[in-house]
């Protein structure tokens, strides 16, 4: 089961063009807090929630939810 995250327009940007491999992030009430885009999971990792692969994210990010 898929878990529905909303994200804001800087982020979706971010996703769209990055060519970071993962997306560590924290969230809250199913809002991402804060994130970060990295090639370098084992630096960041205790620091974040949850982590996703971007190349996982780009192919769905028109059925992301957009937050304005």
């Amino acid at each position: 089961m898929q878990k529905k995250y909303k994200i804001n327009l800087n982020l979706l940007l971010k996703l769209s063009n990055t060519k970071k491999v993962f997306l560590l992030f924290n969230t809250e009430n199913e809002k991402i807090t804060n994130y970060k885009l990295t090639n370098d999971l084992t630096r960041y990792r205790l620091k974040y929630q949850q982590f996703r692969l971007t190349e996982i994210i780009k192919p769905n990010i028109n059925k992301l939810t957009i937050e304005i």
